[in-house]
């Protein structure tokens, strides 16, 4: 699957999610619930510690992540083992 492959029929359904929040665990559950409910991509955003340029809700998904431990080598790592079990094709 490309992403031109999700906007065959004009729209697609592309929720954000911060990867970590409230952890790893429940973002991979998440990514499941949201397949299930029809997204056609899902945008995982990685945390990190001066997120300015987002607004207040993705700034404060970013300090739950990073208070849970999720830095860029735990997420690289949780993403390749997920990405064997993900419902789609998982890209960086």
């Amino acid at each position: 699957m490309i992403i031109a492959d999700a906007f065959k029929d004009g729209k697609a359904f592309m929720p954000f999610i911060t990867c970590g929040d409230p952890n790893l665990d429940i973002t991979e559950e998440i990514i499941y619930a949201l397949d299930e409910a029809g997204a056609s991509l899902i945008e995982l955003g990685i945390p990190f510690s001066d997120p300015t340029a987002e607004g207040p809700v993705i700034q404060s998904a970013s300090e739950r992540a990073l208070q849970a431990g999720t830095t860029l080598t735990r997420y690289l790592i949780w993403l390749k083992r997920s990405g064997r079990k993900c419902p789609f094709p998982l890209r960086l």
